[in-house]
């Protein structure tokens, strides 16, 4: 690792900011470190959480070398699970742990499951995905618990974790409405409702079960023969630490640090509207699956120039019209929507729209509607007329 690489993990992981930091007392805070550094180490709590070390501010004229240290010694505590266990030791950037606890903090515990997506979708919203398949190597993006557990039907090989703010009863009565099945079962300490619906096949109905659980709404879906399968499934959600939620991650997570820089080479290939600036990106603050980034991306961008199209036809200038049309008429060979194109359609939705921007007609109905719905130009800042 080089001097620049060092530092901006050091950056990244920093949990003091300037501003905090000019509101801090050194004296007090120095001659703490100090004496902490000195003293013989005491034996760790055998039980229970790491103690909180209680300190009044700490002043921006503290020295280089003890800032360092500060940094170090809150990096190493941060890698301490709830019950005073060392972690992994992965330094974790402070987007991704703020990612990470920002979840529910849950995980399958079944044997041969992984995360295969994640993304978060606001603040107070996230996702995972789940897969039963061969699991890469531990240390990358796989957990499993040793609790024995009865083994799984053999048809569930799919599952996800919605998460979302707000309360539970407008969602009970979404679900409940549309089910054939209504019953409950017993999940990480608390009863969840769980719900199977119409369709699929014998072997694969569509369950979910909803539940509130540390302050959140959480779903859990999966396709399972029937509610008892996945109430096997269901079962096997485990409460873990920072650590170890993180390094279930899968690698298409696109990490903080990586952040601008794959931004960047998303937009490679890709004509931008003048006055295009990558830090508008809604979203881009986030942490992010590579399909989902890429979505907030080319969408940003297709939205654009879709709404300078819709103001040139407005105000009849065609040559900004023909602009828009000409740029969006490469949408096919941006590179990050053929990177897309093998795992998801909307690479196709955009360039669909972009193909129907000469006459702007989209089955009878005016375009512009139909792509602000389609590409969710407004979440992503964009107001077409």
């Amino acid at each position: 690792m080089t001097d620049d690489q060092l530092q901006r993990l050091l950056t990244a992981a920093n949990p003091l900011t300037a501003e905090r930091a000019r509101g801090l007392t050194v004296a007090e805070a120095q001659d703490d470190l100090l004496a902490g550094l000195m003293a013989e180490p005491k034996p760790a709590p055998s039980a229970g959480r790491v103690p909180r070390v209680r300190r009044r501010r700490v002043l921006a004229r503290v020295g280089l070398a003890v800032a360092a240290t500060a940094v170090v010694l809150v990096a190493l505590l941060s890698l301490r699970d709830d019950s005073g266990n060392q972690g992994s030791g992965t330094a974790w950037a402070a987007e991704q742990v703020r990612f990470a606890e920002a979840s529910p903090l849950v995980l399958l515990g079944a044997p041969g499951w992984r995360v295969e997506y994640a993304d978060e979708q606001s603040k107070d919203e996230g996702e995972l995905r789940f897969r039963l398949g061969p699991a890469p190597p531990p240390q990358e993006n796989s957990f499993s618990d040793t609790t024995p557990v009865t083994p799984i039907p053999a048809d569930t090989r799919s599952a996800s974790l919605n998460w979302r703010g707000g309360e539970i009863g407008s969602w009970l009565e979404d679900r409940a409405a549309s089910a054939t099945v209504a019953t409950t079962a017993p999940v990480l300490g608390t009863t969840a409702h769980v719900n199977q619906y119409e369709g699929g096949t014998p072997g694969h109905r569509d369950i979910t079960a909803l539940f509130r659980y540390d302050g959140r709404v959480l779903e859990f879906r999966a396709g399972a023969a029937d509610a008892d399968a996945f109430k096997v499934l269901l079962a096997t959600l485990k409460r873990v630490d920072t650590d170890t939620w993180l390094s279930a991650m899968p690698a298409s997570v696109v990490k903080t640090p990586d952040r601008d820089r794959t931004i960047n080479q998303m937009l490679q290939g890709v004509p931008l509207p003048t006055g295009f600036d990558a830090k508008d990106i809604k979203g881009a603050e986030l942490t992010k699956d590579r399909y989902q980034l890429g979505a907030a991306v080319a969408g940003t961008v297709g939205c654009q120039w879709f709404k300078r199209w819709s103001d040139a036809r407005g105000a009849h200038d065609r040559a900004k019209e023909r602009e828009a049309t000409a740029a969006l008429a490469t949408a096919k060979s941006w590179p990050i929507l053929k990177e897309m194109a093998k795992q998801g359609a909307y690479p196709d939705v955009l360039i669909a729209f972009a193909a129907a921007m000469p006459s702007g007609d989209w089955y009878g109905r005016p375009l512009t509607g139909e792509v602000e719905s389609g590409l969710g130009c407004d979440s992503l800042g964009v107001d077409l007329p």
